[in-house]
């Protein structure tokens, strides 16, 4: 994938992503139909589109390999999740943090350990160098 923000996959999309990932090992397409079919219903031919696009998209690579193909993630969970993360945060909370904990917090989400939690990677933040 070229620099830059890394595009919001739809969901279809995004559940081959996450399979891949959890696979966390270039896997075939019969690996990911064992844990999408029971998951979505998916044939391996949507399964097949769907690589297509992640293909096009710049997040796959597939290798031949005997008479198919290995699929390889060219982007990783981390770099998506904070990609992601930073488009819902400003896009829906304008950049807001403290809207986006409040939000959280309002549909009674946040339990006491989730609290503390916050509150304790908050600490590290603060001690991290260039905070």
């Amino acid at each position: 994938m070229k620099s830059g923000a890394i595009p919001r996959l739809p969901d279809a999309e995004l559940a081959v992503m996450q399979a891949i990932w959890q696979l966390d090992c270039p896997c075939t397409r019969p690996e990911l139909d064992g844990l999408l079919q029971p998951a979505h219903g998916w044939g391996p031919t949507t399964v097949l589109n769907l690589l297509s696009r992640l293909e096009n998209r710049g997040f796959v690579e597939k290798q031949r390999q005997g008479r198919g193909y290995l699929y390889v993630a060219l982007v990783n969970r981390d770099a998506y999740l904070q990609s992601e993360s930073r488009n819902v945060l400003t896009r829906v909370f304008g950049g807001s943090v403290k809207q986006f904990v409040a939000a959280l917090n309002g549909g009674e989400s946040l339990s006491t350990r989730d609290v503390e939690e916050l509150s304790d990677y908050l600490e590290t933040l603060k001690h991290q160098p260039g905070q």
